[in-house]
């Protein structure tokens, strides 16, 4: 199951919310972690920030594996790859997860 298809109705946003790192989360991000409790997901995002200043846009991919560990991808949108994490054991009920980057908003692919 991909979390962003339990997200379809957040296609834009009302308000950003202050995050780790001068970061804002959209109402459809936050929405992510809370539904899904992956604020350590976002978490992750944040911390590449300072190493990724001048990439103005990312891609956030994360994919759970059969075997319960996880991979986080971060591409610039044109399949070059960023940053990569793996992570040995993730809590995640969904399969996989999409966010954005954009300047410093943290913002699901529905909300652009």
């Amino acid at each position: 199951m991909n979390a962003n298809d339990q997200l379809k109705e957040y296609t834009c946003t009302e308000s950003y919310y202050k995050y780790l790192l001068g970061m804002l989360l959209t109402d459809g991000s936050k929405a992510l972690c809370e539904k899904f409790e992956c604020f350590w997901f976002i978490d992750i995002v944040c911390s590449y920030q300072p190493e990724l200043k001048g990439e103005d846009f990312q891609v956030w991919t994360l994919r759970k594996n059969e075997d319960g560990s996880g991979k986080v991808v971060c591409t610039d949108g044109n399949e070059r790859v960023l940053k990569t994490q793996t992570i040995p054991f993730i809590m995640f009920e969904a399969d996989r997860a999409t966010v954005w980057v954009e300047g410093n908003v943290v913002l699901l692919p529905s909300e652009h």
